[in-house]
């Protein structure tokens, strides 16, 4: 049997974490991360002076989407935004809800996998 989904969030700071990228493909949804490392996970390294997590690549991959809704919000045109702060995170077996600063992210969906890099 496999790792129920919150575990594959252990050691990692969701609310520190960040968006990069929101990518849709067919029935799938892959989030782009950097996921904010607490220093228990296998790839924790202590981060730079000038940074206050360890930055870790990562994705966030929904297959078998039933249901999707994407409310993005407009953004300021004069800069180009490449992280995006997570207000609320929350997986509830199938069911995923995140808010963050690219807008709301409503699904279910039949698979969900964390990814690291």
């Amino acid at each position: 049997m496999g790792k129920s989904i919150a575990s594959r969030f252990d050691n990692i700071d969701i609310e520190k974490s960040t968006l990069r990228a929101v990518i849709i493909n067919d029935d799938e949804l892959t989030l782009e991360m950097d996921f904010c490392l607490e220093p228990a996970h296998p790839d924790y390294e202590a981060p730079g002076e000038d940074e206050e997590c360890c930055w870790h690549p990562g994705l966030l991959k929904f297959a078998g989407i039933s249901k999707l809704q994407l409310d993005r919000r407009e953004t300021d045109k004069d800069g180009i935004q490449r992280r995006f702060a997570i207000q609320k995170f929350n997986i509830e077996g199938t069911k995923f809800d995140m808010e963050c600063e690219w807008g709301d992210i409503h699904l279910a969906a039949r698979s969900i996998r964390v990814l690291t890099e």
